[in-house]
């Protein structure tokens, strides 16, 4: 039979430990901005070379995985 796994609770934190996280977290992670759209567009034919490009190279590894090749 397994074991049921009892649900751990948090230990509470003290509002110095609190502090001291905001400011960690604060320090190491950035702001959440909105992004933006600085690039310019890309061709559709660059996009359908990439593409076509991926197929191609996707068939060719499966084929070889198979034993067609």
């Amino acid at each position: 039979m397994i074991a049921p796994i009892r649900e751990t609770e948090a230990p509470p934190r003290s509002p110095g430990l609190r502090r001291a996280h905001r400011i960690v977290a604060s320090t190491f992670l950035k702001k959440q901005t909105p992004p933006t759209d600085n690039g310019p567009p890309i061709p559709a034919w660059q996009s359908w070379l990439f593409t076509g490009w991926v197929v191609l190279v996707v068939a060719i590894y499966s084929a070889y995985m198979i034993g067609l090749l």
